[in-house]
């Protein structure tokens, strides 16, 4: 017969196994989805010759002088993310029927799932 105390070391165990696949699982993502430094380099010369905006223009004088990364922008940890939100709502919107077409497309696309289920 097991005890309660066996029961807490057993859930306790399998939780860090959770967490623990869950944070490889975060790291290979993370790897996955990392810019080339070439993408970075595309992308701050594009951006530093206006061509994504001006919003992104001043996002690439302060990445160029060391005040900010394209690292932290993209994970929302710098104050300056806002200034890529205009730059994604011209995108989104430049490609909204390519956006609709792909969704439509995807049968593992379910418009009701929540956060729970992703």
């Amino acid at each position: 017969m097991t005890t309660p105390e066996d029961r807490i070391r057993a859930a306790k165990a399998e939780l860090d196994s959770v967490i623990d696949r869950a944070q490889q699982d975060l790291y290979r993502f993370q790897r996955r989805n990392e810019p080339s430094p070439e993408a970075l380099r595309a992308l701050q010369e594009a951006a530093a010759r206006g061509d994504l905006g001006e919003d992104m223009r001043e996002l690439a004088r302060r990445i160029e002088s060391g005040r900010d990364s394209w690292q932290a922008v993209f994970a929302g940890d710098s104050p300056n993310a806002a200034l890529l939100r205009g730059h994604l709502e011209r995108m989104a919107e430049e490609n909204r029927e390519a956006i609709a077409t792909a969704v439509e497309e995807d049968e593992s696309f379910d418009p009701f799932a929540t956060s729970s289920d992703l």
